[in-house]
């Protein structure tokens, strides 16, 4: 297992925290989990079809989820960045083969936990079990914002939701991604942009 450096720790730590408070104890029983490992821009560490069998902690880089339509084109499902878990979370718990892919949208430096590791962690430590909790709401919840969001915004509405809320995708994310993720074209995105911009 890794060794991680006291600063890390402690920026993890802040991260556990703004989802739950959680001990220094348990923050460091957690870590030893994880094995520190860096991939290449455009590694897969998911195919759909594939059990998903890991857990991501992303210390630097970028980590896309998408799926395929029945055309085959990409639908982008969600962006993972620096201090956020990313996984493929269904595939995890339940074990079952996944309908998604995660793949590095750069380099990426993560740290990564096999699930057998950290699995026990949660019956033996209620800590990490109200952590997992406050996390799947976060994520419950933002996933059921995005699905709002593409029912009852047009799509220059979306965009001005990414420019007031998810600013960094701008920057981070390519236009082909972001207008998947928008239910939207690319071209159509592009005159939206040129519209607003002028």
């Amino acid at each position: 297992m890794h060794h991680f450096s006291p600063a890390f720790v402690d920026r993890f730590h802040k991260a556990m925290n703004d989802l739950q408070p959680v001990s220094a104890e348990s923050i460091a029983l957690f870590l030893e989990q994880f094995d520190m490992v860096e991939y290449k821009r455009g590694d897969i560490l998911l195919r759909e079809g594939e059990v998903c069998r890991h857990l991501y902690y992303i210390i630097k880089g970028g980590i896309r989820c998408y799926m395929h339509d029945e055309h085959g084109r990409e639908i982008n499902l969600h962006f993972y960045f620096e201090d956020e878990f990313a996984s493929e979370f269904k595939s995890l718990r339940m074990q079952e083969p996944s309908e998604r892919n995660l793949v590095c949208m750069t380099a990426c430096k993560v740290m990564r936990s096999f699930r057998p590791d950290y699995l026990p962690l949660f019956s033996q430590h209620m800590e990490f079990t109200q952590v997992a909790f406050q996390f799947f709401v976060q994520l419950f919840l933002q996933e059921e914002a995005h699905s709002e969001m593409l029912q009852k915004l047009s799509a220059e509405e979306r965009y001005l939701q990414v420019v007031k809320l998810y600013p960094h995708l701008l920057q981070r994310v390519s236009l082909t991604q972001l207008a998947s993720w928008l239910g939207t074209s690319r071209e159509s995105l592009s005159r939206i942009r040129a519209r607003l911009n002028n």
